[in-house]
């Protein structure tokens, strides 16, 4: 599952939330085997009035039923705002894979990265394509097609 999280969330807010999906999973005889924190990053359209947001991944083995409770518990917390769920694996048994996230991996994906670069240096560490270029491209492209033909 991907949830997207308002970009003012602090660490604590990813805490408390992370709390509560284990609670909700541990009841449900789920298990989570791994929690990433992607970072705040920009979104592709807006989303709540968001440009940016959070970036939670959830990898977790459940039935069915855990999957509708982490939804609806997702859907009441205020923060998420976008979440997906994407079954992997069918029919799998949650007690088949006994590795488990650690303290210390919940603590890291609770921290959110800083490596969030302004829109205006991503637009400009790439080399603009001028028409001259692009013409230029397409006659080397024309000339390996004509000697092709002749051959």
């Amino acid at each position: 599952m991907i949830t997207i999280l308002a970009p003012e969330t602090t660490s604590e807010d990813i805490k408390v939330i992370q709390r509560r999906v284990l609670e909700l999973m541990e009841r449900k005889e789920g298990r989570l085997l791994a929690l990433e924190n992607w970072g705040r990053r920009r979104l592709a359209y807006t989303v709540r009035k968001h440009r940016k947001g959070i970036y939670l991944y959830w990898r977790f083995l459940g039935h069915f039923e855990l999957v509708a409770e982490i939804e609806r518990l997702m859907r009441m917390i205020e923060k998420v705002i976008r979440y997906m769920s994407i079954l992997v694996d069918a029919n799998v048994d949650p007690n088949a894979r006994p590795e488990t996230v650690t303290d210390e991996q919940l603590n890291q994906a609770a921290t959110i990265p800083t490596f969030d670069a302004p829109e205006h240096e991503e637009r400009e560490a790439r080399p603009a394509e001028t028409d001259e270029e692009s013409g230029e491209e397409a006659e080397a492209a024309g000339d390996e097609s004509d000697d092709e033909d002749k051959e």
